[in-house]
């Protein structure tokens, strides 16, 4: 396992990497290197990730990200269209569009808030249990992004990087 020096100094020698970039670089999880970028990160217990999505089903705009190391899928859909079945998974299903997302894949959910390329992103991130971010959900309104801070506020278990 890398230190935690290591990743760091990787970092800054390479401030735009990619967070799973970063992680095949120096052999960290995905969930360590973006937890390492970001401004703030609440972790929130892996049994919170269906109240997660429940509060992302309340945003009027969310930004689904779904990331491997050779390709990436964005969607942005109204919250509400996001649908969690009876069992285990989140759909999203539109013509043309269908988005599936196995949600007991979930080990860990973290908050972050991030500096992107045009100010602070505010997003929950599924990790599974090898450390890799499976999926994202960014907040795209103000009135999201202050429905993400109240929502962490309110189940934060263990803040890093304040």
């Amino acid at each position: 396992m890398i230190s935690d020096q290591a990743l760091r100094s990787f970092l800054k020698e390479n401030p735009q990497a990619a967070a799973i970039d970063a992680a095949r670089a120096t052999g960290c999880t995905e969930a360590e290197a973006l937890t390492a970028q970001s401004v703030k990160v609440v972790r929130l217990r892996n049994t919170t990730a269906k109240l997660v999505l429940d509060e992302v089903r309340q945003w009027d705009q969310v930004l689904v990200l779904i990331r491997n190391a050779d390709a990436v899928a964005e969607l942005t859909v109204s919250g509400y269209k996001l649908i969690l079945s009876e069992g285990d998974w989140l759909n999203y299903l539109e013509e043309g569009a269908n988005l599936h997302i196995r949600i007991s894949a979930t080990t860990e959910v973290l908050g972050l808030i991030r500096m992107g390329k045009a100010g602070l992103t505010y997003s929950f991130n599924l990790v599974n249990e090898t450390g890799e971010v499976f999926c994202r959900f960014y907040a795209r309104t103000a009135g999201d992004i202050a429905a993400f801070k109240a929502f962490c506020r309110r189940v934060d278990i263990e803040s890093t990087n304040m």
